[in-house]
């Protein structure tokens, strides 16, 4: 089917279960499971929209697409994609809430719109829990972080923190969503530099400025920063996540540098709006969704992208969702990132 352009296997098969024994697959303008059928012949009455939180060209972008294909396949209705970048997200939260009944309505986003935004903003539009049905965590984004070799000498990050210390200079580091700032910000807080953060609209829009030499580090996610590194424009130096990654085997963690307590990786989620998309409905979709990122082409098709694999499912969302609202909740307020 065309993409228009505009833990475990057992809780899916639970969920699946569940709907049908409460019979709503049968209610009236659902599509309906066959007596005694599985998801494998479940097909949607209706297409179905993704609104994605970030601009076209990103990660949550190529898996938005690679899913949505997928449930495309599986369901037997166009699929349409639409980006809705901005304000950390809550411009397609709100979107994906508010949106017509012409279509089943997703959201893809992450840690922003479900874990970090409640403490960022004092009122949001959506309740990220009561408006939403989680469907599936899709991939860990750790964030790599990024020299310019041209600006900085140091090429490791041992040396460079380091220099970093030398005569209380002030350094300055750019982020360009939610999840690269409190990296930055924790970084800072636990190496005890002096920085400053540079606010970016996009991770391509820092890139060109860390080639120029506009400041001195940068945690970037992995789809941006790949080809860079590679190109040798930029160094990495270090790794947020708590462990190395197969795209970059040879550069540390952050923890593996002393610092046993990072670990600062944003993830990609999708949900569906509870109030255009059924029980049943949603429950095919988590489905499908983890068929098509546990399979040997799914998994090959995240490592490609610089993505981590994680267990997909609706109960690890909810888990990332409750655990990051808590602890990036307390930097974010240690940081002042809280908006007036």
């Amino acid at each position: 089917m065309q993409i228009l352009n505009h833990e475990s296997r057992l809780s899916r098969r639970e969920l699946l279960r569940s709907a049908g024994a409460m019979g709503l697959g049968m209610a009236a303008g659902l599509p309906a499971l066959a007596q005694g059928a599985g998801a494998a012949d479940f097909r949607l009455d209706k297409q179905v929209r993704i609104i994605v939180a970030y601009g076209a060209g990103g990660a949550s972008d190529a898996i938005a697409r690679y899913v949505g294909d997928a449930i495309a396949q599986r369901g037997g209705k166009p699929v349409i994609v639409e980006n809705r970048p901005g304000a950390d997200g809550n411009i397609a939260a709100e979107a994906v809430v508010r949106a017509p009944t012409d279509a089943y309505n997703l959201l893809v986003s992450g840690s922003s719109t479900h874990a970090a935004n409640a403490t960022i903003y004092k009122k949001l539009a959506y309740d990220p829990d009561k408006d939403f049905t989680p469907l599936a965590t899709m991939a860990n984004t750790p964030y790599a972080m990024l020299v310019n070799p041209k600006r900085i000498a140091q090429t490791t990050a041992a040396d460079f923190l380091a220099w970093a210390r030398k005569d209380g200079q002030t350094l300055s580091f750019a982020s360009a969503n939610v999840g690269g700032r409190i990296a930055g910000e924790r970084f800072k807080q636990l190496t005890r530099i002096n920085a400053v953060n540079v606010p970016y609209k996009s991770s391509a829009q820092a890139m060109t400025d860390l080639i120029g030499g506009q400041f001195d580090y940068y945690f970037c996610d992995m789809l941006t920063a790949l080809p860079q590194i590679k190109a040798g424009t930029v160094r990495a130096l270090a790794l947020s996540s708590s462990k190395r990654i197969a795209s970059l085997p040879d550069v540390p963690t952050v923890a593996e540098l002393g610092y046993p307590d990072f670990d600062v990786s944003s993830w990609i989620a999708i949900w569906s709006a509870r109030a255009t998309t059924p029980q049943p409905v949603s429950a095919a979709l988590s489905r499908w969704i983890g068929e098509a990122l546990e399979s040997p082409a799914g998994q090959d098709f995240l490592v490609k992208k610089g993505l981590v694999p994680t267990p997909v499912s609706p109960e690890h969302l909810l888990h990332l969702q409750a655990r990051d609202t808590r602890d990036w909740g307390r930097i974010i307020i240690e940081a002042g990132m809280q908006q007036p």
